[in-house]
């Protein structure tokens, strides 16, 4: 805008000053024109400005947009880079976010033990090989098989030839969850791909591709949390592998089995999850040889495995959310992962402070586990329990969100675990509708009583992940 009032200002003065070279010294006219002149010059400064900073703004948010694009953020609409310059609140996930999104099983539970390599120059698959309670051959294949099966094709390692003869990973390509189990597959000594083009109703190629249709599969979606693959047996009947969530596929599991073993697996999962670990849960179930496709059902599951995968943490994060906080910008997390885990990464990442959680500072100073358990009330909601809150049952017995109840609780959310995309609209929406900063006196409370400071006008949110 200086730049355009500058050139304005010189056009102005040139206009002037031919006009009146012209019509005064050139052709003798009256100096009362020189009147006519001035006007004529301020109509061009005047003209220049406005005209002018329509161009001057799109050119500034395209120099912008290719700024950003630099910094690795795609700008598809120019406006936009405006809008995120204006944010209050940005709404994280964590995967690929503030995680590196690089994953790598390091931690498995299988027969009654825990195999969790801390030597990060060790692989799981090799610790588990030399362990003293290495695992039975017929549950490292089952684990194979399991998850060679119950993946997808677009999932897939790229190898390169070793010197010693073997093979070695050169890149992963598809989903990192299942990369990171395939990887596992590898360490084990197992190739997943002949497994996969070896089973019938799971190979795609050769001769067993014309049976591909005798499989089935059970895909995965944010609202499941699992997926299972089922494939004929040889003797007859079909066997069903299933993956996901610890809570969905325990649930699954057969009540049958030992009530302390499936404490057991709980427990190791809270361990696992502390660690800031991502956990899955492996199980299968076979039907007998009268079995049909339509009889298969994910209930009755056997597990078979509890696999802890580790997604470390970007080293900038910590300070660029700190660089947020110092600019008045709140950052809440947004994750499909468990509560426990969330808090882990939370916590490591700044978004979670000390005081958030209940326990006082020589409670930090002796070791405190942070956990989702002493976290203050509404810093930490899962999906389920954040939707029962936010939303009211009208009398036509119709959900309709409740905009109170809301700002009762985003002044203090800060991680919001087991969600879903609708979770995430529903959090943007409030967000973005939210009046609380008209109510000075709540607003001093939330200041006074908890030093939640509460940004005095209309929230801008900048939301990613999956769903947005």
């Amino acid at each position: 805008a200086g730049q355009i009032g500058l050139s304005g200002t010189v056009a102005a003065a040139l206009s002037f000053i031919i006009m009146s070279v012209l019509g005064i010294w050139m052709n003798q006219g009256e100096y009362q024109n020189l009147l006519d002149y001035f006007i004529v010059a301020i109509t061009v400064l005047a003209v220049a400005v406005p005209e002018g900073l329509p161009l001057a703004v799109t050119l500034a948010l395209a120099f912008s947009s290719n700024k950003m694009m630099s910094d690795q953020n795609l700008v598809k609409h120019l406006e936009s880079c405006e809008t995120m310059g204006c944010a209050t609140t940005i709404c994280t996930d964590k995967t690929g976010t503030l995680t590196t999104n690089e994953m790598a099983v390091r931690s498995i539970f299988m027969e009654g033990f825990d195999f969790s390599c801390k030597d990060p120059s060790e692989s799981l698959g090799n610790f588990v090989l030399n362990s003293l309670q290495r695992p039975s051959a017929e549950v490292l294949q089952l684990v194979a098989n399991l998850i060679s099966i119950n993946t997808m094709n677009e999932t897939s390692l790229n190898f390169h030839e070793t010197d010693g003869g073997g093979k070695s990973i050169a890149s992963r390509s598809g989903n990192p969850t299942e990369c990171a189990l395939l990887q596992l597959v590898h360490e084990l000594g197992f190739d997943y791909e002949i497994i996969r083009n070896n089973t019938r109703g799971r190979s795609g190629v050769g001769e067993l591709g014309q049976y591909l249709s005798e499989g089935k599969q059970f895909g995965f979606s944010s609202s499941r949390k699992m997926m299972s693959w089922a494939v004929p047996l040889p003797d007859g009947g079909y066997r069903l592998y299933a993956k996901g969530a610890p809570e969905i596929i325990l649930s699954l599991c057969s009540a049958e089995g030992d009530q302390a073993d499936k404490e057991t697996i709980r427990e190791m999962i809270n361990v696992y999850a502390r660690r800031g670990m991502r956990t899955l849960v492996l199980a299968y179930r076979d039907f007998p040889a009268k079995s049909s496709i339509a009889d298969l059902s994910e209930s009755g599951l056997t597990f078979v495995a509890l696999a802890g995968i580790e997604d470390p943490l970007r080293p900038e994060v910590p300070s660029a959310i700190e660089q947020c906080y110092r600019a008045g910008i709140d950052v809440r997390m947004v994750t499909g992962d468990a509560p426990n885990t969330a808090v882990s990464i939370a916590y490591q990442a700044g978004i979670l402070r000390k005081e958030h959680f209940i326990v006082d500072n020589s409670s930090f100073e002796n070791g405190v586990e942070m956990v989702a358990a002493n976290l203050r009330p509404n810093v930490l909601m899962e999906g389920k329990q954040f939707r029962e809150k936010v939303y009211k049952t009208s009398s036509d017995d119709e959900k309709q969100f409740d905009q109170a109840a809301f700002d009762k609780i985003w002044p203090h959310l800060r991680v919001l675990a087991r969600s879903s995309p609708d979770d995430k609209l529903t959090l943007a929406h409030g967000l973005n509708q939210s009046t609380l900063f008209e109510n000075k006196a709540q607003v001093r409370h939330l200041l006074e009583e908890f030093g939640i400071s509460i940004f005095p006008d209309r929230q801008v949110i900048a939301m990613t992940g999956d769903g947005t």
